[in-house]
């Protein structure tokens, strides 16, 4: 099994292990910055999520646009680069983070195709240097991202169990509580999908750099 793999699927074996102990998460750092509690202020401690949930959501579908843009034409490529520049201007946090998740949707679906009709397979060993680089580093950014994912779940979670407490509060975790759906999503993908997509990059003898909890994303081309 690849490095990737090996990752992916730890991430999913801890989402599991989360699930059962969510009110013990406290806001966990990402892209290794180490958040702190506001000690007790919970509309600073959404927006501090909400900024690292869209980092992440982000990461991920940019991850995924990278994969499937390997296998598109120009044209196809060029529509969805042109939604990934139209959500980066966005300066409104959640609605930046509902478009992230539109597109990270579309493009697992996509994703899921490509590997489920053998097209993948049948192409990945015919890529470039490049495209071949392209896949490698996507599965890479990633995996951190499903790694980073499980934490930031049990975050969210807590976040909400936590409003539960006081009424006043509930509006003010009603986009956490929306965020989270996307979140365990890029867990299942990380021990779904992407392990199909991982195991077709070890076939074609694809390098994937190492995951750890430590690992920071690397730069995809124009992705």
């Amino acid at each position: 099994m690849s490095k990737i793999a090996q990752a992916v699927m730890v991430a999913a074996c801890l989402m599991g292990a989360g699930a059962a102990h969510a009110q013990l998460g406290g806001l966990g750092g990402l892209m290794g910055g180490g958040a702190k509690n506001t000690g007790g202020d919970i509309g600073a401690d959404v927006n501090t999520f909400m900024g690292q949930s869209v980092a992440l959501s982000t990461l991920a579908s940019r991850s995924l646009v990278a994969i499937n843009s390997a296998f598109l034409s120009a044209e196809e490529s060029a529509v969805i680069k042109a939604e990934q520049d139209a959500i980066n201007k966005l300066t409104d946090t959640n609605e930046k983070q509902a478009r992230t998740a539109k597109l990270y949707e579309s493009q697992s679906a996509a994703t899921k195709r490509l590997v489920d009709s053998g097209d993948m397979k049948a192409r990945m060993a015919s890529l470039d240097s490049e495209g071949r680089k392209q896949i490698g580093n996507a599965l890479f950014n990633f995996g951190i991202g499903g790694l980073q994912a499980v934490e930031l779940s049990k975050t969210g979670q807590s976040l909400v169990s936590k409003a539960g407490a006081n009424p006043m509060a509930l509006p003010k975790v009603m986009p956490v509580k929306d965020a989270l759906p996307l979140l365990g999503k890029v867990v299942s993908d990380s021990g779904g999908v992407m392990v199909g997509v991982a195991k077709l990059a070890q076939g074609a003898k694809i390098d994937v750099p190492k995951v750890s909890a430590s690992s920071k994303p690397v730069e995809i081309g124009a992705f």
